[in-house]
């Protein structure tokens, strides 16, 4: 995992605390759906989205992998880039990952 040695994660957590409103509306998410996909509180969400509460690393990485399963947000992420090609190479993930299977 060198690749993460060089990520600025501080820039990544607010970048995505900046970006989450504008993501969540474009892909009509509302609080209560992105707690129920990431299991992260739809307050907690909303304060770290207000900058009340920074928002974690772990919290960030969870977003970001339930949001890289859609192909729509995957799309938005890379153009936001909010998932920095390190980050990808760290954890082998690729533009051809195949839909989650239940």
């Amino acid at each position: 995992m060198e690749e993460l040695k060089s990520l600025d994660r501080e820039g990544q957590l607010s970048l995505l605390a900046r970006e989450l409103p504008k993501i969540r509306e474009e892909l009509s998410i509302t609080l209560s759906d992105l707690e129920r996909m990431t299991n992260i509180g739809a307050k907690r969400v909303a304060a770290i989205e207000d900058g009340r509460q920074e928002l974690k690393w772990s919290e960030y990485l969870t977003i970001i992998f339930v949001l890289w399963a859609n192909e729509k947000s995957r799309d938005l992420l890379d153009k936001k880039g909010l998932f920095p090609v390190d980050l990808k190479k760290a954890f082998s993930v690729n533009n051809n990952a195949h839909e989650p299977t239940v």
